[in-house]
């Protein structure tokens, strides 16, 4: 396929944020300290999720400002995490620091569970399950367009912000669906 003739072949896509000029594994300051503080802060129901009926929708999460995401350690607990996320088509989108703890146990397993909740975490609905992964940067610009249409002038600013700090940023996409069944017997088996 030729390549398009207003950008050469070698030149990357334009980035989804054209002011972002992200420092590899830069994150916010105090990033790790307010993770682990809101980790054993959070509320019961957001500890206590996993247990919950899996009948939510995306359409129960796309009513509310923000989602809670729970992702899962290598050993199977549940990590809840609230987080701003817009729905576009079938998937939510999600911007977070590269090196998080979330992404990282995304990398380990995709799988994750997604429910609406409050700004600390508590959920106001039943979760579903879904995958996720991380985008490419020629995917990004949708996923940015999804978060300024839903959150406007104060997630602006606030990306404005890790913009300016050069934050290494990356987009998730979510994708709802039932996880697959792992297969009996094996030695992954009962690995979360």
């Amino acid at each position: 396929m030729a390549p398009s003739p207003t950008r050469k072949a070698s030149q990357p896509p334009a980035p989804a944020r054209p002011r972002a000029h992200p420092v590899a594994h830069r994150r916010l300051p105090a990033a790790l300290f307010g993770a682990r503080l809101a980790a054993r802060t959070a509320p019961r129901g957001a500890r206590e999720i996993e247990q919950a009926p899996r009948t939510g929708s995306i359409d129960q999460v796309a009513r509310h400002k923000r989602a809670l995401l729970v992702t899962f350690r290598r050993d199977g607990t549940p990590v809840p995490t609230p987080v701003w996320a817009a729905h576009a088509g079938a998937h939510l989108y999600v911007r977070s620091e590269r090196d998080a703890g979330k992404l990282k146990r995304l990398r380990n397993d995709p799988r994750l569970l997604v429910a609406p909740c409050t700004v600390r975490g508590r959920p106001l609905g039943a979760p579903f399950e879904a995958r996720a992964r991380m985008l490419a940067r020629e995917e990004e610009p949708l996923a940015e367009a999804a978060l300024v249409a839903r959150y406007g002038l104060g997630r602006e600013l606030f990306e404005r912000t890790v913009d300016v700090l050069r934050i290494d940023m990356c987009f998730l996409e979510i994708t709802p669906g039932p996880w697959a069944q792992p297969a009996s017997g094996g030695a992954g088996s009962a690995d979360r």
